[in-house]
């Protein structure tokens, strides 16, 4: 050790000051045993007489004054980027990065935020032993706000501005699950078997004081029963306490662990990231020499928001897409376009079609209501031909829907639901608009695909319809304008295929681009700076 600067300091005791060394431990934050090095070395004096006796009792009104030889310290600066929000000659506001230990320990010896410190505040040689600055720290994997004082009476009144709670620190945490915004004051201790974790531990049996608030920013719902293995939520947690692993021992007890915790967290938890998700995001304190108040203001890193983004990934559903149009316009060739797209798609004709076979849902319900009317075979499916002539009556058509569409829209539902995590799942309904229930449980986006009348009749032709059916089929549906109107987007169909898949194809580029993840994100950055 290099000798440096000494520095001088007076206390009054009170009537309640007691023995010198603890007195002095008290006011200075220094080690009792370190005072006691200092009284034996004639470096401290009271009422101006040098005293060597550290169980001396002091009495009120005592002047003690102690001497402090600040030495240089043998740390190596390590050359590194470190981000600084602020500094003068009495301290600074820095960022640590996450993997970075904050002083040297029995594990970590070099290449701590300490060596990286010294790289960039040379001054921090002259302040004694293995932590020269650090009046408070955060865990090897978290990451955010660290307060640093360049002088050791500026490492004082921090120290002692910490032990009244009078520095505010507010963390970003992001949870497993939905989780409430709430607050835990359960005591903090030592765990009794594993000496590197920390636990709920009563007072009555050394736990010590601990209080954590919490509120979640996303999602921004209220919370309900969500037992999705993928549901998260990103929380801001104030600590009004500093206890060791507070946090991740609160949240965690609550049923809430962080993302990515190796000590707190199911083994499936914390692999969904490779730390802790836990960031000192803000930072409010009175400077202890000028008096200002100072708040700074740190967002995560990368890896935090990566995290996030992974995780809403994993709890985005399908955009349900219906789509629909009058008989001729293209709706058949566009769910053929997104089957060739890995697409899954779903068709009201084909469904009904299976529904009439031999033995299903819609052919017992027929022979149940009509006999033999519509199902004169029982090895037979059911006659379309008796059916479509007997819908010519419109009491009899409104009677056969109501028996029929229930039937295919429960089957829609459950395309819906089987496809919820598919980033699109089409349904082809020819008549939604016309015959949708009333309290449908999915909110489908809806498409129209539209063409002009001889386009469309031409094609119909092809198909053997006469002019006469083509107006029978009309009559059972909107006009092409109405359903245009209706729908939220219209994707035209005048020209050729190549025309129309490009057409759909744009279209869903656009979803995917309303819907995606980053804005989401760069919205709660712009909320958090």
């Amino acid at each position: 050790m290099q000798k440096g600067r000494n520095m001088k300091q007076e206390f009054t005791a009170d009537r309640k000051a007691g023995r010198l060394d603890s007195f002095l431990s008290t006011e200075t934050k220094i080690s009792r045993s370190k005072i006691k090095k200092y009284i034996g070395s004639n470096l401290v004096s009271v009422n101006n007489v040098p005293c060597a006796d550290a169980s001396r009792k002091l009495l009120s009104g005592d002047c003690v004054r102690l001497e402090i030889i600040q030495e240089e310290n043998s740390l190596q600066a390590a050359e590194n980027d470190l981000t600084i929000y602020y500094q003068d000659k009495y301290l600074a506001v820095i960022e640590k990065k996450p993997a970075l230990t904050v002083h040297p320990c029995p594990s970590c010896q070099e290449e701590t935020l300490v060596h990286h410190l010294l790289y960039h505040f040379p001054s921090l040689k002259s302040m004694d032993g293995e932590r020269p600055g650090i009046v408070h720290r955060l865990d090897k994997d978290t990451s955010g706000l660290m307060l640093v004082a360049l002088t050791e009476e500026c490492r004082l009144k921090l120290a002692e501005a910490f032990s009244n709670k009078e520095i505010k620190k507010t963390y970003l945490a992001l949870v497993q699950g939905i989780c409430p915004n709430g607050e835990s004051s359960e005591s903090i201790g030592r765990h009794p078997a594993i000496k590197t974790k920390m636990t709920l531990v009563p007072l009555s049996k050394g736990g010590r004081e601990a209080f954590s608030k919490w509120e979640r920013i996303y999602p921004k719902q209220p919370a309900k029963q969500n037992t999705n293995e993928n549901a998260f939520s990103l929380m801001k947690v104030q600590i009004h306490t500093g206890r060791t692993h507070q946090i991740r021992v609160h949240l965690s007890a609550s049923g809430y662990p962080l993302l990515g915790d190796e000590v707190y967290a199911p083994a499936d938890v914390a692999q969904k990231a490779r730390r802790q998700m836990l960031h000192a995001y803000t930072l409010t304190f009175r400077h202890p020499f000028t008096h200002e108040t100072l708040t700074f203001t740190s967002l995560p890193p990368a890896d935090f928001w990566e995290c996030a983004e992974n995780q809403i990934a994993l709890n985005q559903t399908a955009i349900p897409l219906v789509i629909t149009g009058n008989s001729g316009s293209g709706k058949s060739a566009l769910i053929e376009i997104a089957k060739r797209q890995n697409l899954p798609t779903f068709s009201a004709d084909e469904c009904i079609n299976e529904l009439y076979q031999v033995n299903n849902d819609a052919w017992y319900l027929l022979k149940q209501q009509y006999g033999t009317l519509f199902v004169p075979d029982d090895k037979k499916p059911v006659d379309k031909t008796a059916l479509a002539k007997a819908m010519q009556d419109p009491a009899k058509k409104h009677e056969l829907e109501n028996l029929l569409h229930p039937l295919v829209y429960s089957r829609m539902i459950e395309f819906f639901n089987k496809n919820n995590r598919k980033r699109f799942a089409l349904a082809e309904i020819p008549l939604w608009f016309e015959s949708k229930p009333k309290n449908f449980p999915i909110k489908p986006l809806t498409v129209c695909v539209s063409t002009n009348a001889e386009i469309r009749l031409a094609r119909l032709k092809k198909r053997g319809w006469t002019e006469e059916t083509v107006a029978y089929m009309d009559s059972w549906q909107l006009e092409q304008e109405k359903k245009i109107d209706l729908a939220d987007y219209e994707i035209p169909n005048s020209a050729d295929l190549a025309a129309l898949e490009k057409n759909f194809l744009g279209l869903l580029e656009k979803l995917k681009k309303q819907n995606s993840i980053p804005p989401v994100l760069e919205q709660i950055k712009k909320e958090l700076a």
